[in-house]
């Protein structure tokens, strides 16, 4: 089999998109060639049977340059390929359809988005298969929905601290302050003025704790927004506790997470971000306002790992509770969060997933 992937960008020190160049890898050690084509092209392919082709963005090429390489690598590919994989942007697959049906190609988009608008239904109603993560993510009826869960490298994310030297359930102290992570681009929808102040609230009340916001401004009318977060942060006087890291590419997430006890993920009920899941294969208790994540917790703490959007009070409430239990010293349920993780949402069963899909596609199969 051999494969057209196009995605967004190909850069291997990406904050965002770069923890994708693993499924790419994947891919390419299970079919004979793979050629991927990016938006924008800023590192060369790892494997011997991938080539990376670009649109031109690094380049600086407008949107008619980059359509013309777009439909020029397009139809330079089609021929020698099975499937046509499209990534995230569903105006590829409607721009890559008709090429791709000429050259007898089955095409199938990844979104894991909550946006449906025109562009998404249309991609859906013209793609062979449309995958997503979870329920709340690509809210359409269509047949071609497919929910095949997140992809998380569970060599690469790992509990750092020793596991198995203690008694099942021992605690196991781990060095104060509590330090809470909140990753995600710097954008309102990713809730991290409600996290500042809820740690804000907390530090007031005698709590001994360090916030790390993780992620970059993307867009850039969300300069604002970070300029608020600081603001905020001032006028809180907590500025000695709360760190923007910036971008941290993925390769450097699990020393993130290796250093903290919580992770707090304040984005409002749709497709689960993956940093949670990331989050308990690293042994750091997750906090979250999805309603979509609650069935992936252990029944017994659906609602102590669960706040309402936007509730600041049920926030702090349950920071407290994790803190005063101090949920990140039980190895047994370190060990449980790790599992689910591990059981339900390892990336080489995710893999299988994909492949299940392209050979049944490949061989006819379109249910």
């Amino acid at each position: 089999m051999k494969l057209l992937i196009i995605t967004q960008k190909y850069d291997i020190n990406d904050a965002n998109l770069g923890a994708f160049n693993i499924w790419w890898d994947k891919i390419a050690q299970r079919t004979d060639k793979v050629y991927i084509l990016a938006l924008e092209k800023c590192s060369e392919a790892r494997l011997p049977n991938m080539t990376v082709l670009s649109m031109g963005k690094e380049k600086g090429l407008g949107k008619i340059g980059r359509l013309f390489y777009f439909y020029k690598n397009l139809f330079g590919i089609l021929l020698e390929t099975d499937i046509v994989f499209i990534h995230m942007i569903p105006l590829y697959l409607i721009l890559a359809w008709l090429p791709a049906k000429i050259f007898g190609n089955k095409i199938v988009m990844w979104y894991a988005g909550v946006t449906m608008n025109n562009w998404v239904r249309a991609a859906v109603w013209l793609s062979d298969k449309s995958l997503t993560s979870q329920e709340g993510a690509l809210r359409t009826k269509s047949r071609k929905r497919l929910v095949i869960g997140h992809g998380i490298d569970i060599d690469k994310f790992q509990i750092s601290r020793p596991m198995g030297d203690h008694p099942k359930g021992e605690k196991i102290k781990i060095t104060e302050p509590t330090t809470i992570l909140s990753i995600g681009r710097i954008t309102p929808s990713k809730g991290h003025d409600l996290v500042i102040k809820a740690v804000a609230g907390l530090i007031k009340s005698g709590y001994d704790l360090k916030l790390k916001i993780i992620g970059g401004v993307v867009q850039s009318y969300h300069r604002d927004y970070l300029s608020g977060l600081k603001k905020m942060i001032r006028e809180l006087n907590i500025e000695n506790r709360v760190e923007f890291t910036g971008d941290v590419s993925y390769e450097r997430m699990p020393a993130y997470y290796n250093q903290a006890q919580i992770l707090v993920d304040a984005v409002p009920p749709g497709g689960f971000d993956k940093v949670i899941l990331e989050a308990m294969a690293s042994g750091v208790i997750p906090l979250a306002s999805n309603e979509y994540i609650k069935p992936v917790f252990p029944e017994d703490f659906k609602e102590k790992l669960f706040f309402r959007e936007g509730d600041l009070r049920e926030l702090e409430l349950k920071l407290k509770f994790i803190m005063e239990n101090r949920f990140w010293e039980n190895e047994a349920l370190a060990l449980r969060l790790r599992d689910i993780v591990v059981r339900n949402y390892s990336l080489n069963s995710f893999i299988d997933k994909l492949f299940y899909v392209f050979i049944s596609l490949n061989n006819g199969d379109n249910k």
